[in-house]
């Protein structure tokens, strides 16, 4: 049996190429010049926006049409550097072009927060080492902590810093296992300047379920068992666990 084929409505026109860029901006590449007008469409309250300033767009997603048919196109419209520079000005809006299974353009607007976007985690000798760059934020200034919070718990911290938007941070994994009585427990990690958390997580590469897809190495401590692991809103924590021995 053949793979199946993604059906494409008839009549519609094909983008070599679309990205969102820094000033949301939809640019678009065609194979040939077209001066027709785009028109966008959100899903949900039938809203329509002609052109493509796409400063103010609602939450939600839209889709992209011109001469009254839908926008073809082949590129997924993802590029991690595209996404890296975007995400270098602070914003509250987040917005991007993708491809529909039916192979038509569309776009995604959704409400962002700025956060610490992961790019090393190092676990070892007793420490988990994360490296990442601030999104959608200003350059934090004043003294910078990386911080493990317990859920239903306690918390710890290490030395950090932000040089420009890049962060470097490093925990000692002591401390977070010191007394644990419970057989597992859940570390959220944020880097804190003054009363402001900024949460550590991974989501400019465009890969959702890291959860399932990534695994860090694990260290123990007599025998507690200390892993780095992403959640199923992709933001990096710690879980810590007593392993059984035998006989229990």
């Amino acid at each position: 049996m053949g793979a199946r084929r993604e059906v494409v409505p008839s009549g519609v026109g094909r983008a070599v190429t679309s990205r969102v860029d820094d000033e949301d901006r939809l640019r678009i590449e065609w194979p040939e010049p077209d001066d027709g007008e785009i028109v966008l469409r959100h899903v949900e309250t039938g809203e329509e926006r002609s052109g493509t300033d796409l400063t103010g767009l609602a939450a939600g997603m839209w889709t992209v049409s011109k001469h009254g048919a839908p926008v073809a196109t082949d590129d997924p419209g993802f590029s991690l550097d595209g996404m890296v520079a975007y995400a270098a000005r602070p914003r509250d809006r987040e917005i991007r072009a993708f491809r529909t299974p039916v192979g038509t353009l569309a776009l995604m607007v959704r409400e962002v927060r700025p956060y610490v976007e992961v790019t090393r985690v190092d676990p070892g000798d007793g420490t988990i080492e994360v490296e990442g760059v601030l999104a959608y934020g200003e350059p934090p200034a004043g003294p910078v902590r990386l911080v493990a919070a317990a859920r239903k718990g306690p918390e710890t911290d290490g030395g950090a810093a932000f040089s420009g938007r890049r962060f470097t941070g490093i925990l000692r994994i002591g401390p977070m296992v010191a007394g644990q009585t419970r057989r597992r427990v859940f570390w959220d990690l944020f880097a804190q300047v003054g009363e402001v958390r900024l949460a550590l997580a991974a989501r400019l590469d465009d890969v959702p379920g890291k959860k399932e897809k990534v695994r860090f190495p694990a260290q123990h401590v007599d025998r507690v068992r200390v892993r780095p692991y992403f959640t199923d809103t992709d933001a990096l924590a710690v879980a810590c666990t007593v392993e059984e021995g035998e006989g229990e």
